[in-house]
Formats: C-alpha cells, structure tokens, sequence
C-alpha cells in the first residue's frame, strides 16, 4: 500500500511540473486474473473427452504456467498426464489465446480503482500486453467491462503484432514506443523477465513486480525492485 502511494505522489509531482508521465501495465496476471479462464479451459476440455482428472484444478492449483504442474497441484496422476498431456496442451492453446476466452477473466482485486487514480493524478496509462491483435476485441471488452480506463486519447492498449513473438523481447522493443508518449514513472508486471529488462531501460521509474504466477523459468526479479501481492490497500 505504501509503495502505490509513493507512485501517485510521484505521478501528481511530475504533472505538477507539467511532465508528460506514463504508468504502464502488463495484463494477464497483472491487471486481470487468467486462472478463471484457464479452470473453464479445463471443464471444456475435460466434458469433450470425458477426462474427469481435469475437473479437479480449481484456481488456487495454478502457480504459474506450467500445465503439468497445475494438474499435479490438483492431485492428477502423474502416468495420466505423461499420457495426455500433449493433446491437453494443444486443446489449451488454441482455447486461452482465443479472444473470446478472456470473457471469463477477473478483475484483481483493487486494480482497476488503482489504475484510474493513476490516470486521474495526470498519468497517461499504457497497457502492455503479450496477447496478440488477434485477441484485441477480448481485451477492450474485458477493459470496460471492470471499469479501466480506455476510450480516452491518454490511454494506450499494445499488444503483440502476431503470437509467435516472445513476450518479453516484444516488450523491450516497445519501450521506445512507451518512452514517445512521455516519462515513464513506473510499470507493473508479474514476469520476472519483464520487470528485470524494464528497469534496466529505466532505472529511473518504479518498476514493480506483481507475485502473482508466471512462467516457470528460473528468473527471479531483480533484488532492487519491489514486489507486491495485489492493489488492495487497507
């Protein structure tokens, strides 16, 4: 809580001074939590195959991207998955990167308040996202729909020109787009990778990292940035 505060005070100091400032957020389990999708992922694939294994994983078995390890979270036989794995991977694919999917996202906990007192203090808002075009229509959606700011000229949605692009070297590209629109203050985003390549372009801004699930690569973020839990503050 006490580190948000210290981001809007630092928002408002740079529009006081008539600085052109730029917050930006990353999405999937930044902004919006995906496990809800990714649990309606599993019903759907589990009713086609009649794979009852599958409905087991509930919300709190994903603690990060690693199919494998949720469905073992969840109590699912290890021979099981060994034998299904592959199909279920591919099932999932083309189901979360599907635009129509992100109906069943949630809001975190306190985001979408946060991300409007930034916008109102004088930031301009940057979503930075890995979803792709294609999957654009889903996002704007789920945007109004929980109330983030957007519509607006002083908000800006990125996302990914097509889906093979790895994440995190698409969002060091689009730094230089980001720095366009003004003095980055700060960025919020939940894979390690991301915040360690933000903060090394700008070490200036509070760059912070969201303890949320992630890839399971062996990155740990860097010891400089901040981390918190959710946008809830008491």
């Amino acid at each position: 809580a006490e580190r948000l505060e210290t981001i809007l005070e630092r928002v408002r100091h740079l529009a006081r001074a008539r600085i052109a400032v730029v917050v930006g957020f990353d999405l999937d389990g930044c902004l919006f939590d995906t496990r809800p999708r990714q649990v309606h992922i599993f019903r759907e694939i589990a009713a086609m195959h009649g794979w009852e294994p599958l409905c087991r994983v509930q919300a709190e078995h994903f603690v990060d991207w690693s199919l494998r390890r949720t469905m073992l979270n969840a109590g699912v036989d290890p021979a099981w998955i060994d034998k299904n794995e592959p199909s279920i991977r591919e099932q999932w694919h083309a189901r979360f990167f599907h635009s129509d999917y992100q109906v069943h996202d949630h809001s975190m906990p306190g985001a979408a308040a946060f991300v409007r007192e930034i916008r109102a203090a004088g930031a301009q808002i940057v979503y930075l996202t890995g979803r792709d075009h294609s999957m654009r229509a889903g996002t704007e959606l789920a945007l109004r729909r929980f109330g983030f700011p957007y519509d607006t000229a002083d908000v800006t949605l990125v996302t990914k020109p097509t889906p093979e692009l790895d994440d995190t070297a698409f969002k060091e590209a689009a730094l230089e787009q980001i720095a366009e629109i003004g003095r980055v203050a700060a960025y919020f985003d939940n894979e390690p990778a991301n915040v360690n390549v933000f903060r090394e372009h700008h070490p200036d801004a509070m760059v912070v990292f969201l303890d949320t699930d992630h890839s399971p690569r062996p990155i740990v973020p860097d010891p400089g940035i901040p981390w918190i839990r959710s946008f809830l503050r008491s």
